[in-house]
């Protein structure tokens, strides 16, 4: 392809660069026939993209989409898990100058018809059929969108929409490069959704220089470089991934591979052999409970080997821990155990790993202990969308278990009045997007954002996070959820008079209900329903299905990991009196929470399928 369109890069020679497109066209120049993304294709193989192909792709799908009319300042949505079409299409629509407004796949019709009506995108790009019949089933109230193209199948369903192989193709491979725009680092290159404690989703909106400077800074904090090689499996949605598995990967020359589903992960990993992995503390968990099945199903003599080694190699990395010798009998003992043993998990993690950084949600202890005693590098992060998402991590040379580690170079830090953790710096958003006093509320005077999470920092200056301040629910899929609307849509019911959203740093949403006793008590004569007492009704088949089909009927739209999958009934409602109300009759939820400890836990101790 011939190369004369003009370049965005405006930064002093050696400088870092400050935009998408300059740090993209760096890396395109330094390793341009250096593998840039890996894919599987129709037959299940994984193939490759190189850096200098994937500039290619971009500019001709930027010249498809610049005849469409998109250009600066034109928002453009992008509803899809990940893979090399989200890469092509958020290139081509950032060095347009255009804003990228990413959307979960899973979201429902309605969920995605507000994000973009409230964005006014003029364009989408969606992965399926299925997703594209969703945006048409809503498209009357999208005043502003023009355009829908498909990542992967074609027409039917009644609607013809070109893919996105149909763009690329009706532009001649030799066609010049467009002359892009120049580009600011205050320029909005995206605008990222997240849930607000009233329920309705707020834009937040980041900029070039947000997303380069948070992206470079994680890649000196470890190292990142071409030698590298990451596999991907969260959607690019979450700033988490997009972030520190995309932007950081991309910038730095790394090979990028998408595996093909979550079921074929441990086969990707075993294909890629990653040198960089990053996970939610779920996931990781998930990966863990199916190797932990798998050596309780062994033999007796191969858990005895397992549990003697992950007791012997912890004790040696006590000791390094706390500075102090290590026994030589002990070294040899664990020279022994980490070929035998811990040996074969790193091997089914492709041999390679020197680094797996878990974020988006707590990880725990006990897990990140014993995966660090098998050999894992594992370092925990702190971030949210508005910050870019990353606030501090650990690193593999000092990385204190309970710890978030320091702040990222040019991230400043502090803890403000009841232990809030606040952030400033190059990466906090600019601004929630069309909501001013959303923003002033959450950025100060002073520049500070105000997270709602609270904090401390220990004796070697490592964050440490002690709770939160506000009412979002973070399950451990890294989700956020708000609780506030979800009660509020089932206490509508007239079985139901209070409830509350349980799920902080769970694999699922749970519910306490408190049900309307009168209506519950003529539901159960007009049916028949003879019991011994009122918590004896409660118990009853008839009243939980009342009560599960209320539930459903009163959250049709949310999202799935936002559904209430278990309930538990609760006869005394909460009052002032019982001190699980405040004098203006708000609700204690902390208070609530642990009143009922061994209800929530009871509701999570039984099986239940997953969904994240």
């Amino acid at each position: 392809m011939t190369d004369t369109g003009t370049r965005s890069s405006d930064s002093p020679a050696g400088a870092d660069p400050r935009t998408v497109p300059e740090a993209f066209e760096r890396t395109v120049a330094g390793y341009r026939t250096g593998m840039a993304l890996r894919y599987k294709d129709e037959s299940g193989s994984f193939t490759g993209i190189t850096y200098g192909e994937l500039e290619h792709l971009a500019d001709r799908l930027a010249v498809a989409l610049r005849g469409l009319g998109i250009g600066a300042g034109d928002r453009v949505a992008i509803i899809s898990y990940h893979g090399p079409q989200w890469v092509i299409a958020d290139l081509a629509v950032l060095r347009l100058g255009g804003i990228v407004v990413p959307i979960y796949h899973t979201l429902s019709p309605s969920a995605m018809a507000y994000i973009l009506a409230d964005a006014g995108c003029r364009l989408v790009f969606v992965e399926n059929a299925a997703l594209r019949d969703s945006i048409e089933a809503v498209r009357q109230g999208l005043a502003a969108l023009e355009h829908i193209v498909l990542f992967e199948g074609g027409a039917g369903g009644g609607c013809a929409c070109p893919t996105l192989d149909d763009m690329l193709g009706g532009i001649p491979p030799d066609t010049a490069a467009p002359a892009y725009p120049k580009i600011s680092p205050e320029d909005t290159a995206t605008i990222v959704y997240t849930s607000g404690t009233t329920g309705e989703p707020k834009g937040v909106v980041l900029t070039h220089g947000n997303i380069v400077s948070n992206a470079l800074a994680v890649a000196r904090r470890f190292r990142v470089g071409p030698d590298d090689a990451f596999l991907s499996f969260l959607p690019l949605c979450h700033m988490f991934e997009k972030t520190c598995g995309y932007y950081t990967m991309l910038f730095s020359g790394v090979t990028i591979a998408f595996a093909g589903a979550l079921t074929t992960i441990v086969d990707d990993v075993k294909a890629i052999r990653p040198t960089l992995l990053i996970i939610v503390p779920r996931l990781l968990e998930k990966i863990y409970e199916a190797v932990e099945c798998e050596v309780l199903e062994s033999s007796i003599v191969r858990r005895r080997m397992v549990r003697d080694a992950v007791r012997h190699l912890n004790r040696r990395v006590n000791l390094e821990y706390r500075g102090e010798p290590v026994p030589l009998h002990l070294r040899m003992l664990c020279a022994f155990y980490d070929r035998a043993v811990a040996a074969k998990f790193r091997r089914i993690a492709g041999d390679r790993l020197r680094l797996l950084v878990s974020g988006g949600a707590a990880l725990d202890r006990r897990l990140a202990k014993t995966m660090l005693v098998l050999g894992f590098n594992v370092c925990e992060g702190y971030g949210l969308t508005e910050t870019s998402p990353v606030v501090a991590t650990a690193t593999l040379e000092e990385n204190r278990l309970g710890t978030v580690g320091k702040p990222l170079e040019g991230v400043e830090v502090r803890i403000g009045e009841y232990d809030e953790i606040l952030v400033r710096g190059p990466n906090v958003m600019r601004e929630y997007y069309g909501k001013p006093d959303d923003t002033a509320r959450a950025v100060d005077a002073g520049g500070w954002f105000h997270t709602g999470d609270k904090g401390r920092f220990d004796e070697q200056g490592n964050l440490a996070i002690t709770g939160r301040l506000k009412e979002i629910i973070v399950t451990s899929y890294g989700k956020n959820v708000a609780p506030a609307p979800i009660e509020s849509s089932i206490a509508k019911s007239r079985y139901i008079d209070q409830v509350i959203v349980c799920g902080e740093g769970r694999k699922f949403i749970t519910a306490l209900v408190v049900p309307e006793k009168c209506a519950i008590e003529q539901f159960a004569e007009e049916r028949g329903i003879v019991t011994g007492g009122y918590e004896e009704l409660l118990a009853s088949d008839e009243v939980r299905g009342l009560i599960e089909r209320e539930i459903a009927e009163a959250t049709p739209d949310t999202a799935r990991f936002e559904k209430v999958r278990r309930f538990a009934l609760i006869a005394e409602p909460f009052t002032v009196a019982n001190k699980l109300l405040t004098p203006t009759l708000k609700l204690r939820r902390a208070k609530v929470i642990e009143r009922y400890h061994d209800t929530i836990e009871a509701m999570y101790s039984e099986p239940c399928r997953e969904s994240s």
